[in-house]
């Protein structure tokens, strides 16, 4: 089975407080979702976990595409940030955020 074009994990890879001291290893894993282009994710960013700290989204494009997470993102915005094809970006949304993708 192929890989989707563009997969998201979000998981939690230390604490907010410590974020210098983490290391961008996945331990708890929450979520993973791999939506359409140009479709906001139905997945949030989970609230702050008090053995955890923060999750992170881990992504994944096998081409390169611009990603946008907030509120209400819109990867053909302004802000936005470049994911290149075929390497992991981890990511620190903030609780509630949602992604977006789309192909460059």
């Amino acid at each position: 089975m192929a890989l989707p074009s563009f997969t998201t994990t979000c998981g939690f890879a230390g604490s907010t407080a410590a974020r210098y001291a983490s290391q961008p290893l996945l331990g708890k894993l929450v979520w993973q979702e791999a939506p359409a282009t140009g479709v906001a994710s139905t997945n949030v960013a989970p609230d702050i976990n008090d053995a955890s700290g923060a999750a992170i989204f881990r992504v994944r494009a096998s081409v390169d595409s611009w990603l946008s997470y907030g509120k209400s993102p819109n990867s053909a915005g302004s802000v936005r940030v470049a994911i290149p094809a075929n390497v992991d970006c981890d990511l620190y949304p903030e609780v509630g955020d949602k992604f977006m993708w789309q192909a460059a």
